[in-house]
């Protein structure tokens, strides 16, 4: 190319750099500035000398540097040949400008990279438009209220939502305060505390008043925007409805504040527990009853004093540990190392969340109940023998008129006289054994559990009821199958249980008939004792009754004999079942757990 047109081309080059309405760079290699036009200047603030000291990694905002990098290590690299990109620069005075950027690398004739030419044109106006528009579209169209005020609280802007939440038109809201709609007792805890205590932002709660004159619930998050000079030119607010929200939350402080009413109200002890198994609250019925004081026990855990039995402690353990509901007759010990009878009934609790908590522990004193209990069984052990007296009084009246009749003959001494002390001692024993038996079932006994035989204990119990089967034509006939029949029990109390039993059946046979009494194993650790008659039978709506106090279907019945003895088998951990057809007979059977026979305990 010739000199004075290549000198030419450079001139006309200068020319179009100095005068370009674009901002242009010459770009060192490494990222210094080497050359820079007005207009580059007049968008980053900068002088041309100050421009020449930097790199563009100084100007650049660091959020786009890392991708401008990229790019130019790609062009340097021959794997493109410009790139462009919309990028971030700090402006002298610390604002943001948004511009296009364009890099071209040049070459020698030797095609080596020489240096960069960069072209940046302003298009900050176009983001703030672009940001202006995006911020319309989601305050019209935004679900929560969106609202621009001064400092003073003077709205100048809210967005349309206001309409759906607060019954007002946008229109009428502004120019008016907004503080002017809320309750009296928000504005006032508002004027105390203000708000920016922490920062430019603040969240607030409070009731704002409906264009129907009912109040609205809103949280509003607010932020300050501030001018040049730092003072606060706006404060732009974005509240939500959460009447829901508050509802639920009354409605669960509610709850909460009546069952904690319930729990110091209850007139018996209620404790609860956490996960960790510490008590956490105990009420006023707990500490009278057990003696323990909220400041002696609350945040002790609950195996840590002497409140569970040493034997019972395993079981509670595993009870808390399955996490479901359970109710449970046992013993907790007092302060004072006393006992006491219970129900315990364990419930679990959940939080806010849904997620458990810890366990409600009632405990229902049953020493009243157990002596009403005592009562009953013993109430009916007097009913049974004054039933049993028409019977015995027949027993005993033959042996007596044997007795005299043979007296009579001995005195006379018409004959021989040994055999008529035989017959006689023989009737007098008789006559013990049945008084004997009847005294034992009347007089109240101490509860006392011992190994008993069961086949010796019925043997007993027919003996005493022989003579009113005999009376109603009633046979008793037992079968005992070969197994172990010792269990540990009161005896009176499982005699009163039989003779119940068996007198009922004798009763549903008013014509007479044959009385089965069974025993076998069920090849487990238990054995059933079955009571079978063919009487009347009992029906199906009268079955589901059995067991309810006074419910009886004798004309001179208490109602209290099945009852009681199902309780009785039930403290010997056993069950009674009955069944039953109309006209066809019932089976009574009572199942028992064994024990072996050495066993004293």
């Amino acid at each position: 190319m010739p000199i004075d047109h290549r000198l030419a081309n450079e001139s006309l080059f200068k020319q179009a750099f100095k005068y370009a309405p674009i901002g242009m760079a010459l770009v060192h290699l490494n990222g210094a500035v080497l050359i820079t036009n007005p207009a580059i200047c007049s968008i980053l603030g900068y002088s041309d000398a100050e421009l020449l000291t930097m790199t563009f990694h100084d100007m650049t905002h660091s959020e786009d540097l890392e991708l401008d990098c990229l790019y130019l290590s790609e062009l340097l690299a021959c794997q493109r040949e410009s790139y462009q990109m919309v990028k971030r620069y700090f402006h002298k005075e610390g604002h943001v400008i948004w511009a296009l950027l364009a890099v071209s690398l040049v070459k020698d004739e030797e095609n080596n990279p020489q240096f960069l030419i960069a072209q940046v044109i302003d298009q900050t106006d176009h983001k703030h438009i672009e940001s202006q528009a995006l911020s319309h579209i989601i305050s019209e169209n935004a679900q929560d209220i969106i609202s621009i005020a001064t400092p003073d609280c003077i709205t100048r802007y809210i967005s349309p939502a206001v309409r759906r939440l607060l019954g007002y038109e946008p229109e009428e809201m502004v120019g008016t305060k907004l503080t002017n709609l809320w309750h009296p007792d928000d504005l006032d805890d508002f004027l105390q505390n203000g708000l920016f205590k922490n920062g430019d932002v603040d969240i607030l709660e409070c009731r704002v008043r409906h264009n129907e004159g009912h109040y609205v619930w809103f949280e509003t998050t607010v932020k300050m925007i501030c001018d040049e000079q730092g003072n606060i030119a706006q404060v732009v607010g974005v509240g939500r409805d959460i009447s829901t929200r508050k509802q639920a939350e009354a409605e669960l402080r509610a709850t909460k504040e009546r069952l904690e009413s319930f729990i110091d109200h209850n007139i018996d002890p209620v404790m609860m527990i956490n996960l960790a198994y510490d008590v956490v609250k105990i009420n006023l019925a707990f500490e009278t009853t057990f003696g323990w004081t909220s400041s002696e026990i609350v945040g002790v855990n609950v195996f840590d004093f002497p409140f569970i039995p040493e034997a019972s402690r395993p079981g509670c353990l595993q009870a808390l540990e399955q996490r479901q509901p359970y109710y449970l007759e046992t013993v907790r010990k007092k302060k004072d190392g006393g006992e006491l009878p219970v129900m315990v009934s364990l419930f679990t609790m959940q939080d806010e969340s849904g997620i458990l908590s810890g366990w409600a522990v009632t405990l229902r004193d049953l020493t009243a109940h157990k002596q009403t209990e005592a009562l009953l069984i013993n109430s009916e052990k007097l009913t049974i023998a004054g039933q049993l007296a028409a019977g015995i009084a027949h027993e005993i009246r033959n042996p007596i008129t044997a007795i005299k009749g043979f007296m009579h003959l001995m005195r006379s001494g018409k004959s021989e006289k040994q055999m008529y002390y035989d017959i006689v001692s023989s009737e007098i024993e008789r006559i013990e054994m049945i008084l004997s038996e009847l005294l034992i079932l009347a007089k109240p006994q101490l509860i006392h559990s011992e190994c008993k035989d069961l086949r010796a204990l019925l043997s007993q119990v027919t003996t005493l009821l022989e003579s009113q089967a005999n009376m109603n034509n009633v046979q008793i006939l037992m079968e005992f199958e070969p197994c172990n029949t010792y269990v540990q029990c009161d005896e009176n109390q499982l005699k009163q249980v039989c003779i119940n039993f068996i007198k009922n059946a004798i009763e549903a046979m008013p014509h007479g008939g044959d009385l089965f009494i069974h025993l076998k194993s069920n090849h487990t650790d238990r054995i059933l004792l079955r009571f079978i008659d063919h009487g009347c039978g009992v029906p199906e709506h009268i079955l589901a009754k059995l067991g309810q106090p006074f419910f009886t279907t004798k004309e001179k019945g208490t109602g209290l004999g099945f009852m009681v003895s199902k309780k009785i088998i039930e403290n010997h951990h056993g069950t009674v079942t009955v069944m039953s057809k109309e006209n066809k007979g019932t089976t009574v059977e009572v199942s028992l757990p064994t024990v072996p026979k050495n066993r004293t305990d």
